[in-house]
């Protein structure tokens, strides 16, 4: 996988912090409290301030085209503190945590479409690769294949499984079965090498391009 585990943790947990914010923003709006207004505030700016330095890194994930209208999201933010502070209306504040949890529900949309296409376009790669191996009549290649499309299904399994997985249970249960379906047939046409079952061997590369096509698509409902 291209997108690394600390850039995705990274995003949830700002996504995480934008909501809590939010929250924080709704209560200051009607507190008396002035230093409470300004501890808001100020965690809020900080928070914006990092964002915009992540989303200066070259390692960052984001389309380009986001990237640049938080850029500029970020810099209203900043000046909208800065320039009025405590002193914001009810409305000001609204405004605020109306921003964070839309720019919170973006983000995690945005991550999960980029880790479904990553999986989608793993997902065609093993298939090629499977479907080349048998046409160069490699039993390396095929090996090889094999492996690699096992390490990705068993992969997919561990995130179907997981409990903090946000799939539709039929969804999850479908993904673990076809997972447990390839861990058998890559074992049993490891083991026959000599004499590959084509007729196996194409339902394994057809469940790949189902599946791959299937994240693809919902990937590019969600965005749309």
């Amino acid at each position: 996988m291209n997108t690394t585990d600390t850039q995705i943790n990274e995003i949830e947990e700002q996504s995480a912090l934008l909501m809590n914010y939010a929250s924080a923003l709704s209560n200051a709006a009607t507190s008396n409290q002035d230093g409470y207004k300004l501890l808001v505030l100020d965690e809020n700016l900080k928070l914006w301030v990092e964002i915009e330095t992540s989303l200066k890194s070259a390692k960052n994930l984001l389309p380009q085209d986001i990237k640049d209208n938080l850029l500029k999201l970020s810099k209203f933010v900043e000046r909208m503190i800065l320039s009025k502070g405590i002193a914001m209306s009810k409305s000001d504040f609204d405004c605020l945590a109306n921003i964070n949890m839309q720019i919170s529900e973006g983000l995690l949309a945005v991550v999960k479409n980029s880790l479904a296409k990553e999986e989608a376009y793993s997902l065609l790669k093993c298939a090629v690769d499977l479907s080349t191996a048998r046409e160069n009549n490699s039993s390396e290649e095929l090996v090889t294949a094999l492996d690699n499309n096992l390490q990705l299904w068993v992969y997919i399994k561990t995130l179907a499984s997981a409990k903090n997985s946000k799939l539709p249970e039929d969804v999850k249960n479908n993904l673990v079965k076809l997972a447990e379906y390839v861990s058998a047939k890559t074992l049993e046409l490891g083991n026959n090498l000599d004499n590959i079952n084509d007729r196996v061997l194409d339902s394994m590369i057809n469940a790949n391009l189902q599946i791959s096509e299937g994240l693809i698509s919902n990937a590019n409902t969600t965005a749309a």
